[in-house]
């Protein structure tokens, strides 16, 4: 709670405010209600700055407070802050009030060495502010820190303690590190790296080049194509954006005639305002009819583009086209695309254009591999993008940055963390970005959920203590940055699980076949050369990989062979067990045990295991079966475990296998035929028994 001594007190008796050490007057701008909320807020920090100023025919007050010293500490807050003060009721919040927020805190603007980036104030006379802007939040995830009062809450007075709970509320109680989301804006944009990338993907826009970027998923690609949008519009250019997720499933020609209606759609007369760029008023094109049709398309398609490029004031046209594996020859999951002739006919309109007139347009490709614009043919012809565009890698976070993102994101929502953890977040996540957020958002949801005050300070201790319980959570999201190389890159892939789980010798002998894969490998920071060996940067990556194929490294000794085979073994009839036990009791209910020794009694001839298991209670009888009377188990009430097993010849083949591999032959040498076959039988029921 803020005391007496916290307040600032430097207003005089005529109204005036003064700011900073030579006690210049600072009038207060803005309507009667809104000087005297400034005022109201004024107590807490000195203003420094005032003036009425409007946006898009909207009118505001603006003021800069220069928070007291223990509310800057506490909440992470700027030198000086923005309090912005709304003439009209929140109406066009998102329209208008968010973008004029935007334009006051941009990096580029006029206040950009000045203004806290993140957090203002907001006042207005809408009573239900505190809601309008709590949806927002939720509806914008990455947008601004804005801290809303109402007029009449002002009105009735501000001590420190309404204020500290509206700054909890507003900062404390959102997770800015589980953000998984692109980023549309630069407020928590981090990486000088990503910084340099989009200056040079700009550079090449302003030259009508093209570019590509590529690297891993959630590595940030597309926020820095968002970024990229943003500043080319900001500087009155035209830049439009396609995941190409969505669009896939059109043919080529079909893909040129939605890239120019979505440009006629966002840069039309009715949906911009004040001085941004557009179409005039009643711009039309020639009517589609038959002009798309898989003859005319191209030239159409440029025809179009030359009419919308001069009513757009002769402005060139940047078109950015993420996920681009899934329009990509070889890799997307339509057919027209993956093994067609679209991706040639389509780049081939794309480069012809730019080719003949680079002031028309450029575009920029993402993904994570640049095998669509390293292949030399499709469908046997040239690649139009083949050696026209320069593959751009994103690089990982080191540990400045690291260190930058995880402190100035935690300070916003009062964390604090120890120096050491720094170093361990680098080596445990390799500097990628979005991991490494997600696990500081797991930090973040523990000490939630522990209710502990903030702001809270986490040591290196709890980090260490609790690293591998974040590691485990991770695997969702490791898993879905592998994916993309497992599906549409499996050379790759099979060289980064080789590398993970028989090491460098091995890796190195395949890479006699695979030289090129290795370069993509290295441009997704996710292998570094080290002298002769190879490593995995990321651990969490590393540690995922050996986890998941821990059974599928290549063994040299018999002794190390018979050990996988008990522990996979074992590890099934585990399964097995809990399978037949949900079975029976759902299925006979109390009745379940009566059933196993009346099934025990009918299938052997061993009285002692029959007696113990009359002695036990149903789970404990249930442990005392053989492996042969689990199979005849399920095979006697075969209706109830096909939908699990599919083929009964091969759960019968595969149990046989399983069964005959048992410790009593552990002496035995087990050949590379036998070894394969036991692999596969288990994999067999590994994938069947994987949701028990």
């Amino acid at each position: 709670m803020l005391s007496t001594s916290d307040l600032v007190t430097s207003r005089d008796k005529t109204g005036i405010v003064h700011a900073g050490e030579l006690n210049l007057p600072i009038r207060i701008a803005g309507t009667e209600k809104a000087q005297k909320a400034v005022k109201e807020l004024s107590k807490f920090g000195l203003i420094t700055f005032s003036r009425d100023q409007s946006f898009k025919s909207s009118y505001y007050s603006l003021h800069f407070i220069k928070p007291v010293e223990k509310l800057r500490q506490l909440y992470n807050l700027g030198d000086e802050v923005l309090i912005l003060c709304c003439n009209d009721a929140l109406e066009n919040f998102k329209s208008r009030t968010k973008d004029f927020i935007d334009y006051l805190l941009a990096s580029q603007g006029e206040f950009k060495n000045r203004l806290d980036k993140i957090t203002c104030f907001l006042v207005d006379d809408n009573d239900h502010i505190l809601d309008i802007i709590k949806q927002d939040r939720i509806d914008s995830p990455d947008t601004r820190l804005i801290v809303p009062f109402s007029y009449r809450e002002l009105d009735e007075g501000l001590d420190g303690t309404i204020l500290q709970e509206r700054l909890r509320l507003f900062l404390y109680e959102r997770d800015l590190f589980g953000i998984a989301s692109p980023l549309k804006n630069e407020n928590l944009f981090f990486g000088q790296d990503r910084t340099n990338v989009i200056s040079e993907l700009y550079g090449k826009y302003r030259q009508g080049e093209l570019g590509g970027v590529f690297g891993l998923r959630r590595i940030g690609k597309t926020s820095i194509l968002n970024l990229l949008c943003r500043r080319v519009e900001e500087d009155n250019g035209v830049a439009i954006y396609f995941d190409c997720t969505k669009y896939h499933l059109l043919r080529w020609n079909s893909f040129l005639h939605q890239i120019v209606i979505e440009l006629q759609q966002k840069y039309s007369y009715e949906n911009n305002s004040g001085d941004t760029m557009h179409l005039p008023a009643g711009f039309l094109l020639p009517p589609a009819s038959s002009r798309y049709n898989e003859a005319k398309a191209m030239l159409s398609f440029e025809s179009d583009l030359t009419s919308i490029y001069h009513a757009l004031s002769d402005t060139r046209i940047l078109l950015v086209f993420d996920e681009i594996e899934l329009i990509s020859y070889g890799t997307s999951p339509s057919t027209h695309w993956k093994s067609d002739n679209d991706a040639l006919l389509f780049w081939q309109a794309m480069r012809s254009i730019s080719q003949t007139d680079s002031k028309v347009f450029s575009f920029i490709v993402t993904g994570v591999n640049p095998k669509c614009v390293e292949d030399k043919k499709i469908c046997g012809y040239t690649n139009p993008l083949f050696h026209n565009v320069s593959p751009l890698y994103l690089s990982l976070f080191g540990l400045e940055d690291v260190k930058k993102m995880v402190t100035d994101i935690g300070g916003y929502i009062g964390l604090h963390f120890d120096e050491e953890i720094f170093t361990q977040l680098l080596e445990d996540y390799g500097g990628h970005p979005f991991l490494t957020r997600q696990v500081c958002s797991r930090i973040n949801s523990d000490i939630l959920a522990r209710g502990e005050a903030r702001p809270f300070r986490v040591t290196k201790y709890s980090y260490k203590k609790y690293a591998m319980d974040y590691r485990s959570q991770m695997e969702g999201v490791i898993s879905q940055i592998l994916d993309v190389l497992e599906e549409y890159y499996p050379d790759e892939y099979s060289l980064l699980k080789t590398l993970a789980l028989d090491g460098n010798s091995a890796f190195k002998k395949k890479l006699q076949f695979g030289e090129n894969t290795i370069g993509h490998l290295v441009g997704y920071c996710l292998i570094k050369k080290d002298g002769d060996d190879f490593y995995i940067c990321i651990k969490s990556i590393e540690d995922y990989i050996c986890e998941k194929y821990k059974y599928e490294s290549v063994l040299s000794d018999d002794a190390s062979k018979w050990k996988r085979i008990c522990e996979r073994r074992n590890a099934i009839e585990v399964k097995l067990r809990q399978l037949i036990a949900s079975n029976m009791t759902l299925k006979y209910g109390r009745k379940a045990k009566d059933k196993l020794i009346d099934f025990v009694k009918g299938t052997t001839k061993d009285e002692t295991q029959y007696e113990k298991m009359k002695a036990l209670d149903f789970s404990n009888a249930l442990q005392e079966l053989y492996l042969w009377q689990l199979k005849s188990l399920i095979e006697k009430d075969w209706k109830d475990y096909q939908a699990l097993f599919n083929d009964k010849v091969k759960f019968q083949q595969f149990y046989e296998v399983i069964n005959r591999y048992r410790s009593d032959a552990h002496a035995k040498h087990i050949n590379e035929e036998d070894e394969a076959l036991l692999s596969i039988a288990f994999k067999y029921f590994e994938t069947a028994l994987a949701d028990i």
